[in-house]
């Protein structure tokens, strides 16, 4: 009862505050009057009796107050009161209001805008069941700590030996080609593990998922088992459920389709959507060795889910002694040990460190927004001090007025978080237009929620943040002293205004000096990227993926050359080769380099990034040959076995000698039947070709021939004498004339690599530089004000300076001077920040140092210069004054 007679009194209070406070002005009155009434009939006049019985209340105003205070709702109620009077004196200044909301709108908009794309990389958790337990494991060169993929049977022997998981499967990516239903159409598709799916937590929509024994080859009567993506059975197979059973052609092989996946379901989460998976049966079978008895094939990533409990560091000691172990046992391999990351953090890959730098460079921003702000609540405070002594004057105690002066500052704050969200999704859309074509899980970049929630949180946060101190300024002081006419622009409280202003203008300027100065590093390595050679002319390339036709799966080298002369009989080919793998792509073998004359044991031996090539291929790419030949025709598989070897491989292994005619063992690229490869000849050095990523350093290369070192699919180069992509079609008639069951796929030219290689860097440089834009402009506008200020305040000194003989280069100094202090103290403080921050840009930076002593001395340079030109306006106006007026000023 007592919980319903507060709620009905709760709402009698909010809903008939007038009547009630009509009843209370009554009852004092009477009271008053009654006592007046006593003291009349003791032989007081009538006057003075009223005088002393409103005395002995108190005040009728402060008794009214009081019963306020004590009523339920009474909170609400002046919370109220508070929004209505913020709002009228906002109406009332709406050029500040435009201003401030305009200023808090920029940063909450900013960055909302960059949460969402951090969040939606990096944090939302994984659309399964235990998305938390999810972990990849990785296996690690415990020399070089560099992580790697996995071998099947290293994979085998984690799944068998743990105790920390409750399942572990393998997975890789890779393309199919579906056939036999129109037009060949080639398919991005997963090779899985048969307990994937049951690890995620997530079942068939239609169908069954893999059966453990379907990881054997052809299980299920010679044919592999296939699920399709409910994207691929709706578009090719028309939603049609009798699609389970079936049997279809991949890669010229038979596969049973057994289920059909939700539409939703994403596994592996790449820029490409997965749209079949099948199982590790197709790496299994054909001819020689399998890649899953290979234990030194590392192809495999590995994902596993720990049991419940189990925390990250007890299953990496637990996964690093199984890995030291199968070290000991299998000496011929290079000793490795495992690395365990959650999956959600894994997925972010290269966007990690970029954009954790954005999301700080982001937040400085909107620390200088509240900064900001911060000086213009001051400057308005300023000339609100007659406003407040009158309130406490009233009876206004210093927490009844914060409460009102941070009430209008949400005010501003909620609003600029209105206006913010909107400028945030016009933001996001942006950024998910310009994002990286590698980037994962851009499609989670969206407004949702917690992009809502995360605004209204900032918006609050940021209004309290900035408006706290300005609040408690403002409410500080003397109330004799605060009703003289001329006191809130002068005397020491005026200075102490000053000194706090100077004290933001600080703050702000070594924030936009941390901001300019990552800005500045990243637009120089940006450049320097721009200018580095890749080892190629990227200009007019096409270039494309092609599979051999089963027919010629014996003689790809065959196939391909066949196709290749017909490509250079089209008007326009300049030249035409292939390649296992395209530079820039990261897409390199790695093997084990034995050196003739120097045996080592296998697990001892150097690797080397391997390729195998077509005829032509540097010329086509216009890699020089630096010394000795290029591969030609009579490198045949019959022929004597050669390489091919980059500046690098001949540094590294033959340092101060010519590797020509020496001969080297790659552990991979035998075409020469089973056994140990053979030992190849090095018949000539390539400059280096950056493979990896501009920012790499080139590492050891060795390219064989094609028909030596059968590879399939494999990438072909055509160099044309104009706009590459206007081939493609001549290109993919003349495949239809060869073979019309292989498409030509992964369609690019050369120049659109480069630019991908150059997107993240040109990402992060170009929002970096926008914000470190605006955080200078925010700099630049509060210096401005802090001296325009100041002027107003000494404007009366001023007068008695000029009026004294002071020149006008002498008050623009002294002007000046409160300027620059803050400003250059400022920059020397966000020096002495930078020094630690940019070192979070190392991994970033290509060609400079994140202490560049050019970039630290000009940049602080700048900033001053900056700072003076804010200041040279306001300081030109106060050297201008008319000495009479200014002093009829006051």
């Amino acid at each position: 009862m007592w919980i319903f007679r507060q709620l009905f009194n709760f709402c009698k209070n909010l809903l008939r505050k007038q009547r009630l406070d009509e009843d209370l002005d009554l009852e004092i009155r009477s009271y008053v009057e009654l006592s007046a009434e006593e003291k009349t009939t003791l032989g007081v006049s009538p006057e003075q009796a009223r005088i002393q019985a409103e005395l002995e209340t108190g005040g009728l105003e402060q008794i009214k107050e009081g019963v306020r205070d004590v009523r339920v709702g009474a909170t609400i109620d002046r919370l109220l009161q508070d929004i209505r009077y913020g709002s009228r004196l906002l109406w009332k200044n709406l050029a500040y209001a435009a201003l401030t909301v305009t200023t808090v709108a920029l940063g909450i908009g900013a960055t909302t805008a960059i949460f969402s794309v951090v969040d939606g990389v990096m944090f939302k958790s994984l659309p399964f069941p235990n998305a938390a337990r999810l972990v990849r494991v990785r296996s690690v060169f415990t020399a070089t700590r560099r992580g790697d993929v996995a071998s099947y049977p290293d994979f085998l022997d984690w799944r068998a030996r743990n105790h920390v998981f409750d399942a572990l499967a393998a997975f890789r990516t890779g393309d199919f080609t579906l056939a036999g239903r129109g037009e060949p159409e080639r398919l991005h598709g997963a090779v899985v593990s048969a307990r994937l799916f049951s690890l995620l937590g997530v079942s068939p929509a239609i169908g069954r998922s893999f059966l453990p024994q379907e990881d054997h080859p052809a299980a299920a009567d010679g044919a592999n088992a296939v699920v399709l993506s409910h994207a691929l059975w709706q578009r090719d197979f028309g939603s049609d459920p009798a699609v389970i059973g079936r049997t279809i052609r991949l890669d010229g092989q038979p596969f049973t389709v057994v289920g059909v996946m939700p539409p939703k379901f994403e596994y592996p989460i790449d820029a490409a959507p997965v749209e079949l998976w099948t199982t590790i049966a197709v790496d299994a079978g054909g001819g020689g060795m399998p890649m899953t008895d290979q234990r030194g094939a590392h192809y495999l990533d590995v994902i596993g889910l720990l049991k419940p409990g189990v925390q990250l560091r007890e299953a990496f000691a637990e996964m690093a002694q199984i890995a030291g172990n199968l070290s000991k046992e299998h000496p011929e391999n290079k000793p490795r040990t495992v690395q365990l990351v959650p999956e959600v953090q894994e997925l972010a890959g290269p966007l990690r460190t970029p954009l954790l730098v954005l999301m700080g460079a982001v937040v400085c921003v909107l620390l200088i927004v509240c900064v900001n702000v911060a000086n213009l609540l001051t400057a308005q405070g300023s000339r609100r001090y007659k406003e407040i002594a009158v309130r406490f004057a009233m009876g206004a105690n210093r927490a009844r007025v914060v409460c009102q002066l941070l009430t209008e500052n949400l005010i501003l704050s909620l609003l600029g978080g209105g206006l913010g969200l909107t400028l945030a999704i016009a933001m996001v859309k942006i950024l998910v237009r310009i994002m990286p074509a590698q980037a994962p899980r851009f499609n989670n970049i969206s407004v949702d929620g917690r992009l809502i929630g995360f605004a209204l949180f900032i918006s609050l946060f940021s209004g309290i943040l900035f408006g706290l101190a300005p609040a408690f300024r403002t409410s500080n002081i003397d109330l004799t002293e605060s009703l003289k006419e001329n006191w809130a622009r002068s005397g020491s409280d005026g200075k102490a205004h000053a000194r706090f202003r100077g004290l933001l203008v600080g703050i702000q300027a070594a924030l936009a000096v941390v901001l300019l100065l990552g800005a500045t590093l990243l637009l120089q390595s940006f450049v320097h990227l721009t200018r580095v050679d890749p080892g190629f002319d990227p200009h007019d390339v096409l270039t494309f993926q092609l599979n051999t036709p089963t027919p010629n799966a014996g003689d790809p080298a065959a196939f391909f050359r066949e196709f290749a002369a017909r490509v250079k009989s089209v008007p326009g080919v300049v030249s035409v080769s292939a390649a296992a793998s395209l530079p820039l792509t990261g897409d390199s073998m790695k093997s084990s380099v034995e050196i003739e004359g120097h045996p080592t044991p296998p697990g001892s031996r150097s690797t080397a990034d391997f390729n195998s090539v077509e005829t032509g291929y540097f010329r086509a790419l216009d890699s020089a040959i630096i010394r000795g030949r290029d591969f030609t025709a009579h490198d045949s598989a019959k022929a004597t076995p050669v390489v091919i070897v980059n500046r690098t491989f001949a540094q590294q292994f033959f340092p101060n000698e010519n590797p020509i005619g020496k001969h080297i063992r790659p552990g991979i690229g035998n075409g020469y039947g089973p056994g140990e490869p053979p030992m190849r000849e090095i018949v000539g050095i390539i400059q280096d070709v950056k493979q990896s990523g501009l920012q790499a350093e080139a590492a050891p290369e060795m390219y064989a021939p094609l028909a030596q070192s059968p590879f399939s699919p494999v990438f072909f180069v055509v160099r044309t004498a104009t706009d590459p992509r206007g081939y493609a079609g001549i290109i993919r008639r003349q495949l239809g004339s060869l073979e019309k069951t292989e498409p030509m796929y992964h369609i690019e030219t050369l120049d659109e690599y480069f630019q991908e290689a150059l997107s993240i860097p040109r990402l992060v440089t170009l929002l970096l530089s926008a914000f470190a834009v605006v955080a200078v402009l925010l700099a630049c506008m509060g210096v401005y004000g802090v001296v325009s200020y100041v002027t107003a305040q000494r404007t009366h000194e001023i007068g008695i300076r000029m009026a004294l003989g002071s020149r006008k280069l002498e008050i623009m100094r002294l002007i000046l001077t409160e300027g620059l202090r803050p400003a250059i103290a400022g920059t020397l403080a966000g020096i002495a920040i930078s020094l630690k921050a940019t070192a979070l840009l190392s991994s970033l930076l290509y060609g400079l140092t994140p202490t560049d002593p050019l970039t630290f001395c000009a940049i602080p340079l700048l900033m001053t210069g900056i700072a003076l030109m804010a200041s040279y306006l306001p300081a030109r106006r106060a050297a201008n004054l008319d000495p009479m007026q200014s002093l009829r000023y006051e």
